[in-house]
């Protein structure tokens, strides 16, 4: 059973933060400054103190801090984007896992500090290029380390899954990702597997998992198993 889960992808991002001095290349504008320990948030436009101070707390949780680290965050028109610096040379240095979870960072930046609005998470490289960025998709609820992150379906079909999950698995981490079209459940579930053969091993406990999705769900269920950089491996249900 335990392959199929994985830890958070969220807790497997270890970008590591250190920047040197320096705006990047944006029109932003930066109007204040707030430093708690290594890390300096430069903020303009509708961003306020506590935002600011919510974005460096985000970053000692999710990241590893090893330097002094700058980041930017500018909000305009109700978004939001918030610019990183790394130490990454070119867009090709950066793994498939920290490719993958961007996108969930960035909403559950946007969740947890921009009270939903839409967030665009930039990582920078040293000399401020931009790398990777990618835009606030989902929502998302938790339990037990198990995340479920949600577009598309309602705040309360997204809890019928996660309770599910809770009975299912007892515990993660572990992060699935839930869609619908139509009237079709689409489930991205992160596992260890890393291979097609692999996945399909473990068929009859993710056709457990399928069948039991569409109980609580009444509706179909289609279930995607990712590798740890969210490439799909196999697909399980109608």
């Amino acid at each position: 059973m335990r392959k199929l889960y994985v830890l958070s992808a969220l807790l497997l991002v270890a970008v590591v933060l250190a920047s040197g001095c320096g705006s990047p290349k944006t029109n932003v504008k930066t109007e204040k400054t707030l430093t708690i320990n290594d890390v300096t948030v430069h903020y303009s436009g509708d961003v306020s103190m506590s935002q600011a101070k919510a974005v460096i707390n985000f970053i000692y949780n999710f990241f590893d801090v090893t330097g002094k680290t700058d980041v930017y965050v500018e909000g305009r028109g109700g978004s939001y984007t918030v610019k990183m610096v790394t130490p990454y040379k070119s867009t090709g240095d950066i793994r498939g896992q920290t490719r993958f979870a961007i996108t969930l960072a960035a909403s559950r930046l946007s969740q947890d500090v921009f009270n939903g609005k839409p967030v665009t998470l930039q990582y920078l490289s040293s000399d401020k290029n931009v790398l990777l960025s990618a835009e606030s998709k989902y929502r998302y609820l938790e339990n037990s380390k198990i995340y479920v992150w949600y577009s598309g379906v309602s705040q309360e079909e997204a809890q019928k899954v996660l309770d599910y999950l809770v009975s299912f698995a007892g515990q993660g981490p572990w992060d699935i990702i839930l869609e619908k079209s139509g009237s079709t459940y689409y489930v991205k579930a992160m596992s260890s597997f890393t291979t097609a053969d692999e996945a399909n091993s473990a068929k009859d406990t993710y056709m457990e998992l399928v069948s039991g999705l569409e109980e609580r769900l009444n509706g179909n269920v289609v279930l995607h198993v990712l590798d740890p950089d969210g490439n799909e491996l196999t697909t399980f249900g109608p």
